[in-house]
Parts: C-alpha cells; sequence; structure tokens
C-alpha cells in the first residue's frame, strides 16, 4: 500500500467496526483469516467487502480504464474539458446536424420574397430595402423622407401587408 489509511472498517459479527491501519496489519498477522479479506479504498480509508463487490468493482475500473486509453487513442475530447465557470462544454459545441429540408424551404421563402419585391413600385422597394436590408430606423427614415415617424410605420406595415399578399398567391 503506498500510504498508510485514515480509517480502516472491519466487518465483526454483521456490523463495521472502526478500526486503526496498525490494528489491521497486528490482526492479520495474528489470524491468518484476515489475510483472506478483501478491503476497497474509499476517501482515503479501507473498508472490507464481500469477493464479489471486490471483483465487480476492480472490474468496473479495469473497464473505465480502457475506455479511457481508447478515448485517448481515438482523440476523443470531453465536453466536460470545456466546462468554465460561465458556460457548459456542451453548449460551446455547434450543432453541425443540417435539417436539409428547412434550409430548402428557407431557400424557396428567400426566392418568394425577392420576386414580391421586385414586384413593388420603386419608392416602396427603396423604403424596405432601406429598413429590412440596411437597417435604418423609422426614426432616420422619417427624416429622410420628411414625414413623421408614425407615417414609415404605417407605409412600411402597409407594404408588408402587401408582400404577405403577394406570397399568398
Amino acid at each position: 500500500m503506498k500510504y498508510a489509511p485514515k480509517k480502516v472498517f472491519v466487518l465483526e459479527n454483521g456490523k463495521y467496526q472502526e478500526i486503526t491501519y496498525i490494528e489491521l496489519q497486528k490482526r492479520e498477522q495474528e489470524d491468518k483469516t484476515y489475510t483472506d479479506k478483501k478491503y476497497l479504498p474509499m476517501h482515503g480509508m479501507l473498508i472490507e467487502v464481500t469477493k464479489e463487490t471486490y471483483k465487480a468493482y476492480y472490474k468496473e475500473k479495469r473497464r473505465q480504464k480502457y475506455i479511457d486509453e481508447c478515448s485517448i487513442a481515438r482523440g476523443d475530447i470531453s465536453y466536460n474539458a470545456l466546462d468554465t465557470d460561465e458556460t457548459l462544454g456542451e453548449d460551446i459545441m455547434a450543432d453541425k446536424h443540417i435539417d436539409v429540408e428547412q434550409q430548402v424551404v428557407d431557400e424557396i421563402t428567400s426566392e418568394q420574397v425577392q420576386k414580391a419585391i421586385s414586384m413593388l413600385p420603386s419608392g416602396e422597394k427603396n423604403l424596405i430595402s432601406q429598413y429590412f436590408y440596411q437597417g435604418m430606423s423609422q426614426k432616420e427614415l422619417s427624416k429622410i423622407y420628411g414625414v413623421n415617424q408614425s407615417n414609415i410605420s404605417r407605409k412600411i406595415e402597409r407594404i408588408v401587408e402587401k408582400l404577405k399578399k403577394f406570397l399568398e398567391n
């Protein structure tokens, strides 16, 4: 053993009893039945367990070591390794799954919107372009067109309704 455990728990009469590591060593020298007993290290302590529990524990430990070795060989990265105080690693990773169906629908819709906009009179096209594509505010547009912001808002609403009607047909 690399270090002396803080505590040792042995089964006596079906109950765990705490003894020191030195006491365990004495008992092993005096009573040869103690050498057949199995102990698991847990949080700096030794706990007596059945042979079945002992085998299952080390079988699972070896299995996990094998999984870790394979993971290292493949160059796997754990999401947990990317965790910080502010974010979880799994949130950082981008979803590479592409929804082809949605992509096609978006493309068709975009083409239809462009076709509908092309059918608008040039003044309405300019207003929609400035508001939606160039990102100008209604306040900025009201200064350019020399009208109230509420007039710009109503014009944009009417144009959007017109575009919706084009798209429904």
